[in-house]
């Protein structure tokens, strides 16, 4: 007999997992015990898992054993019938043991299938969000660019007329009109920046930013955007010190131009009326040294990396702001293969430091 129950024990590890690896593990106990109908519960929490010709209520003798691994109990199997005797007890013992094995192993199996297919649905849901996050970075980058450009038409009539009206080309101003036509001025440069802030980051974002280089003198370019924001320093009465040398540098003449007036802008927003800013230029070994200082309300150790990040603003301006200028201020520093960094200590002003490589045209 018990030889008989060896050989057939071994086909239980020939059951393949599926649908009927339940039916399959009782026919293949019906062949070593005789028994009425089998059932297979699992713990935590209980349920019926496998049954095999089911009575609407166990009341027949029954033989129970545990489905243990290490001394770990997952579940329970009972047989009902009649006359079990103490041969198939100690077989249905040993059965037991050899089920929760083959039982254990096919619920691994199935819950790393549910695992895989739920990575793969993850994967396919991920691919597909991909092409719908990429198409709409797509419109908004379009929408941005479209907005930023009608925006700047009209904005650039507003400053041109105050340029005309401030410069007194068409007729002496009284003091008070000089202050409206420079207020009017200050928010439209506030506005141009802002508009070309957002325009720059979109276009940076599309990899559609190119330098067209060309060799000047960066003290010209230096005057230009310091005319370009003098009402602004006026506007807060800043004492404006300028140290640049005279030195020429083979670069994108609008890109280190923007540089700049990210720089000069920033530092004025956030130095006090009658405060002070300095800019320099220089040449040192094989790299060109521009600098913008101010006395300021500085910034402390901890955020001089995160300033140059989108959208990341540290301390408090009165006036309004992308968020934008030093992380596109960064990306054209970089598109010139040179570096920039700050020196700043909360309460004691900053100084922007940007180091650009000595080129020739």
């Amino acid at each position: 007999m018990y030889q008989n129950a060896l050989e057939n024990i071994n086909d239980f590890f020939q059951i393949q997992q599926g649908e009927n690896f339940g039916f399959e593990v009782f026919s293949v106990l019906s062949k070593i015990i005789k028994f009425k109908s089998g059932y297979i519960f699992f713990t935590n929490p209980k349920r019926l898992e496998y049954s095999y010709n089911p009575e609407p209520e166990i009341n027949t003798p029954a033989l129970k054993e545990e489905l243990k691994l290490k001394n770990t109990v997952f579940g329970e199997i009972i047989i009902t019938g009649e006359n079990f005797s103490a041969d198939d007890k100690k077989i249905f013992k040993t059965c037991a043991s050899v089920i929760a094995n083959i039982t254990k192993d096919f619920e691994i199996s199935k819950i790393i299938k549910m695992q895989v297919q739920a990575l793969q649905d993850v994967y396919l849901e991920v691919q597909k969000n991909n092409v719908e996050i990429k198409e709409a970075e797509e419109v908004k980058t379009k929408f941005l660019s479209h907005i930023s450009h009608e925006l700047r038409t009209p904005l650039n009539s507003i400053l041109g007329y105050s340029d005309l009206l401030g410069n007194e080309f068409i007729g002496e101003l009284n003091e008070k009109q000089k202050e409206y036509i420079n207020d009017i001025k200050v928010s439209g440069l506030n506005l141009l920046e802002m508009i070309n802030e957002i325009l720059d980051m979109s276009k940076i974002e599309a990899n559609m930013i190119t330098l067209n280089k060309r060799e000047f003198d960066i003290t010209i370019l230096i005057n230009e955007v310091v005319n370009t924001i003098k009402p602004l320093i006026i506007k807060k009465n800043i004492a404006f010190i300028n140290n640049s040398q005279s030195v020429n540098i083979n670069a994108d003449y609008q890109k280190i131009q923007q540089i700049l007036f990210n720089l000069l802008s920033n530092a004025i927003k956030f130095t006090p009326e009658n405060g002070e800013i300095t800019i320099s230029a220089d040449e040192l070994s094989d790299k060109i040294i521009i600098s913008v200082k101010d006395n300021g309300i500085g910034i402390a150790k901890r955020n001089h990396s995160k300033i140059f990040k989108k959208f990341e603003q540290v301390g408090e301006s009165k006036e309004a702001s992308t968020g934008l200028g030093l992380a596109i201020t960064k990306e054209l520093v970089k598109l010139h293969k040179g570096k920039i960094y700050v020196e700043s200590a909360k309460g004691k002003g900053a100084k922007f430091i940007v180091e650009l490589p000595k080129e020739r045209g």
